[in-house]
C-alpha cells in the first residue's frame, strides 16, 4: 500500500515560509515605497501602477504599508493609478488570504467577462494582467526561498519541526484510518500469509519452511485457530497493531501543489531521529504538478483555475474562444507528463492521502476529484492548522466534500477528526 504526502501551501507556513497572498501583496508595496524613497522624479511608473505629482521622498520616511502610502498619496493631493487591473481588484479584496483565493478571483472576473456584454474588462486584458502577476509571485517565490534555505538551519527549533513532521510522513499505516472495504482486504491478505503456518502452530513437528518471521508468529499466538480472519480485522484495528502487522508504505509520493521546494527536506530519512525502522525499501519521489519557479527543469508554473465541474465551465468551452482557456490548469497538464505520472501512481494500488497544508478548494477541484474519487484512494486524512481557539478541520472537510459526487464514499474514505491531528 502506498502513501500520498499532498502538499499546499499551508505547508510552506508552516515552516515559516512567508509565502501567503499577504506576505506578497505586503512585499510588493514595501518594494514599491522603498523605490519610491529613492527617487527624485515626480512621476513614479512601473508596469503595474503610475503616481503622479509625487510628494517629496521626506514624507514617505517612516511607510512602509500601501495603507499609509495611500492616506500619504492622497493627503498630498496625489493619483495611484494601476495600469493592471487586477492587481487594483485584489489588492482591494482585503479579505483574500491565499493564492487560491486569487484564482477563484480570476474565474469570477473571467465568467464576469463572457456573461455580461457590458463588462469593459476584456479577457485579452485580464489574461495579460494575470500574467503580470503570476511573473511577479515567481519572482517573489525565488527571492523567499533563497533567503529560506539560507536561514532554516540555523534555527535550533526547526530541528525538532522536521523530526515531527518526518515521523509523520514515515508513521505506520493505522487501520482506523481506513475504508472498511481496505480493512477488510487487508484481514483477507494476512489472513492468507498466515494460513499454513497456523496448520503447523500447535505441532512439535514444524516443517522449516512453514516457521512464519516474528510478527506472524505473534499474532498466530494471539489469535489461536478457532476464528482467525475475524481475530486478524480486530487486531489491525489495536492501537498495537504495528506489534503484528508490517505497515509502512511501499512508496511514498511527495504531490506538491506549491512552487517551492520545501518537500526536500523529508527526502533523506537518514537525517531524523525517527523513533523506529522505516522500510529500507520505501520508495519516494515527487510530482510538481503545478510546476515549479526552477527556470531549468522545464515545469513552468500553472497558474489558473481548474473546476472543470463548475456549471459555467461548459459553457466557457462551447464559446469557441481559446483565449478564456488560457488560465485553466486542465489545459496546461499537457505542457509536461506530471498528470500521466500521477495517473501511473494512482493505478498502481491502494493508497492513503496525508493533506498537509492544502485547503481542497475549488480551484483544484478536477484534479482532487481524481484523486480523492479514485477507486485504489482508501484513506484521506487532513493534518489541520491548530489556532489560538480553534482549528480548520472543518473548513478542510468541508472543501473536500466539493470533490465528492458519491457522499456515501466521502464519509467512508475521510478519516474523523478524533484520528487526526494537528501538522505542527
Amino acid at each position: 500500500m502506498n502513501r500520498i504526502i499532498l502538499i499546499g501551501n499551508g505547508f510552506d507556513l508552516a515552516h515559516g515560509m512567508r509565502t501567503s497572498y499577504n506576505d506578497f501583496i505586503s512585499y510588493y508595496w514595501y518594494k514599491i515605497i522603498s523605490d519610491i524613497k529613492s527617487t527624485k522624479e515626480r512621476l513614479f511608473e512601473n508596469t503595474e501602477i503610475i503616481i503622479t505629482r509625487l510628494p517629496r521622498p521626506v514624507y514617505f520616511s517612516t511607510i512602509i504599508k500601501f495603507e499609509e502610502l495611500h492616506e500619504t498619496l492622497e493627503r498630498n493631493g496625489s493619483e495611484l493609478i494601476f495600469k493592471n487591473k487586477f492587481l487594483e481588484y485584489i489588492n482591494n479584496k482585503r479579505q483574500i488570504q491565499n493564492w487560491v483565493d486569487i484564482e477563484n478571483e480570476y474565474y469570477l472576473l473571467l465568467k464576469e467577462s463572457f456573461k455580461n456584454e457590458n463588462c469593459t474588462y476584456t479577457i485579452s486584458q485580464l489574461n495579460s494582467d494575470f500574467t503580470g502577476i503570476q511573473k511577479l509571485l515567481e519572482n517573489y517565490l525565488r527571492e523567499t526561498e533563497n533567503y529560506f534555505k539560507e536561514n532554516f538551519d540555523k534555527n535550533v527549533a526547526n530541528k525538532h519541526l522536521r523530526n515531527s513532521i518526518a515521523y509523520k510522513i514515515y508513521a505506520d499505516f493505522k487501520f482506523k484510518d481506513f475504508t472498511e472495504s481496505a480493512i477488510n482486504k487487508k484481514a483477507e491478505l494476512e489472513f492468507q500469509n498466515i494460513r499454513e503456518h497456523l496448520k503447523f502452530h500447535d505441532s512439535a513437528m514444524v516443517h522449516p519452511q512453514k516457521i512464519a518471521n516474528d510478527k506472524q508468529n505473534r499474532l498466530i499466538s494471539a489469535i489461536g485457530n478457532n476464528a482467525p480472519l475475524k481475530d486478524i480485522r480486530a487486531r489491525l484495528l489495536y492501537q498495537s497493531s504495528s506489534d503484528y502487522f508490517d505497515l509502512q508504505p511501499e512508496e511514498i509520493l511527495f504531490l506538491n501543489f506549491n512552487y517551492t521546494f520545501t518537500e526536500r527536506l523529508y527526502y533523506d530519512m537518514t537525517w531524523f531521529d525517527l523513533p523506529r525502522e522505516v522500510n529500507k525499501n520505501l520508495e519516494k519521489s515527487v510530482i510538481h504538478i503545478h510546476g515549479t519557479t526552477n527556470e531549468k527543469d522545464n515545469n513552468n508554473v500553472i497558474f489558473g483555475f481548474g473546476d472543470e465541474i463548475d456549471e459555467d465551465y461548459k459553457s466557457i468551452e462551447n464559446l469557441n474562444e481559446n483565449s478564456y482557456l488560457e488560465n485553466i490548469k486542465s489545459t496546461k497538464y499537457f505542457e509536461t507528463d506530471n498528470y500521466k505520472k500521477l495517473l501511473e501512481f494512482l493505478n498502481s494500488g491502494d493508497y492513503q492521502i496525508f493533506i498537509f497544508g492544502h485547503s481542497c478548494g475549488n480551484s483544484d477541484r478536477t484534479l482532487l476529484s481524481t484523486l480523492f474519487e479514485h477507486k485504489n484512494c482508501v484513506s484521506i486524512k487532513p493534518f489541520y492548522h491548530k489556532r489560538e481557539n480553534d482549528d480548520n478541520y472543518s473548513e478542510i472537510v468541508r472543501n473536500i466534500t466539493r470533490n465528492f459526487s458519491n457522499k456515501a464514499v466521502l464519509r467512508d474514505k475521510v478519516v474523523n477528526k478524533e484520528y487526526c491531528e494537528p501538522l505542527t
